[in-house]
């Protein structure tokens, strides 16, 4: 494995940080499923224009999965790691990265999707069902795979593994590199998990080929893993301290959500790079990839208190865990023993709103004309309730087009009295069509569109708009 060095995740939006820091990038990460569009058809494409524009900057290329996670009992979906696979060899990536975490479930032939990335059960079934996970996408791929330490919200279980002993136990388990996020650990540090130092003392180190930073804020109480602007003074410092400790690292990157790059300041991103660059150089060239070692997933037999019965593993299996925890991050009511001990933790709540919030964004970004007639017209509080009825009616979808279509559907069912819905939301999904597969499409209103989308671009609902019959013709 070769050196890389450092640079930035790009995101939707991210092109003023790429262009302003340019010079100092070795490296760009790529979201896949950020270039991914879910067609009418049932194919998924990609965005074409944004990957030959990624292709031109200096550099080189990783790929990190944002929605195929491996740590579950599901494996991975094969569809998606085949389209990463592709992608991989297209831009030559070293390897690729997912997240240890799960976002499928079900129970009794019912399977749905959680809309966030959950953490698995921390036992040694739920090692050997991530092992098993993280050796299905792996042997898929035409590059190796590392795996994402996450954030976990959850309060710690006596009835668990330590949080690096688990994450330990799937990496040397299956193999993997291990990317570390030294974020989302702080951010575990600091609402009550794992210390971090405690953790690093547990992890394969010479499995860690990458380190993200970012940054975060607090919000109910908790510290959250937002990647909403630069990392603070106690991560760099912290990066400062562990980044020499990793001998096999060879990319760091800054990693931040699109929403939050209109509000960073592109030069004090260009000191971030400067500033990780005088801390660290990657290694001219690496060995081979550490050997696989069996898992260590309790004391040895002479260590004081160690025996069959000190194992944590008792209670939930990793299929139970998965189904309560994700019915209930989408709002579900508990079912349950687990599902009602779940639901004490606070922490539940935060899922819910983290959930919500996302697929909020999603149709504020696809149904964008849509979204701001039902805000104009119904008030936050209405859209609000209006939201929440479709979320327990629903459960997420994988890309956020889906999601647009799904809501579409709902709105049609349950006709919000809104003036003008129906043809908005027809020119909203023309509009996406069209954008998904560039073949013009022709939509029939009631109403002059160029009334419509003039008033809501604007900000304000349409005054008199003319009415009679339309035939508007959508290109890309």
């Amino acid at each position: 494995m070769t050196g890389l060095g450092v640079g930035l995740t790009h995101v939707p939006g991210a092109e003023p940080l790429l262009e302003a820091c340019a010079d100092l990038l070795e490296v760009v990460e790529i979201e896949p499923q950020t270039l991914w569009r879910a067609r009418p058809d049932g194919t998924t494409g990609c965005d074409e224009e944004t990957l030959r524009r990624l292709a031109d900057l200096p550099g080189a290329r990783l790929l990190h999965g944002v929605g195929n996670p491996v740590g579950g009992c599901r494996p991975p979906d094969p569809r998606q790691t085949a389209l990463v696979g592709e992608l991989a060899e297209r831009l030559r990536a070293p390897w690729v990265s997912e997240h240890l975490a799960f976002n499928r479930t079900g129970r009794d032939g019912e399977a749905f999707r959680t809309g966030f990335m959950l953490p698995p059960r921390q036992t040694p079934e739920g090692v050997r069902c991530g092992v098993a996970s993280v050796r299905a996408m792996a042997d898929a791929l035409p590059v190796p795979l590392a795996v994402e330490i996450g954030a976990n919200y959850l309060r710690p279980r006596a009835d668990e593994l330590p949080d690096g002993r688990f994450v330990a136990g799937v990496a040397e388990g299956a193999g993997c590199g291990l990317l570390l996020d030294l974020h989302n650990v702080l951010a575990n540090e600091r609402n009550g998990r794992a210390p971090v130092d405690g953790l690093l003392d547990e992890l394969p180190l010479d499995r860690v080929w990458e380190v993200h930073l970012a940054g975060g804020f607090e919000h109910r109480g908790y510290w959250l893993d937002a990647h909403s602007g630069l990392p603070d003074e106690e991560l760099l410092a912290l990066a400062e301290r562990v980044l020499p400790r990793l001998p096999a690292l060879r990319a760091v990157l800054f990693e931040v959500t699109g929403s939050a790059v209109p509000y960073l300041d592109p030069p004090a991103v260009r000191d971030l790079l400067v500033r990780v660059r005088e801390q660290w150089r990657p290694r001219p060239a690496a060995g081979p990839f550490p050997p696989t070692r069996v898992p260590r997933l309790r004391p040895p037999a002479d260590e004081p208190g160690a025996g069959p019965d000190d194992e944590p593993g008792a209670g939930p299996d990793p299929e139970e865990w998965e189904y309560a925890l994700g019915a209930l991050a989408i709002g579900r009511r508990p079912d349950g023993p687990l599902a009602r001990e779940l639901a004490a933790d606070p922490a539940i709540a935060l899922l819910r709103e983290l959930v919500a919030e996302l697929r909020a964004s999603q149709l504020a970004g696809t149904l964008t004309h849509t979204i701001r007639l039902l805000l104009l017209t119904l008030g936050e509080a209405g859209v609000r309730a209006l939201l929440d009825d479709y979320t327990r009616s629903r459960p997420p979808e994988p890309f956020a087009t889906e999601e647009a279509e799904a809501f579409a559907v709902h709105l049609r069912r349950t006709r919000p009295r809104v003036p003008w819905l129906t043809d908005v939301l027809e020119l909203d999904l023309g509009l996406l069509r069209v954008r998904l597969d560039d073949v013009p499409r022709t939509v029939r209103l009631g109403t002059d569109p160029n009334d419509l989308l003039a008033a809501l671009g604007a900000g304000r609902l349409p005054v008199a708009p003319k009415r009679g019959e339309f035939l508007v013709r959508l290109t890309a």
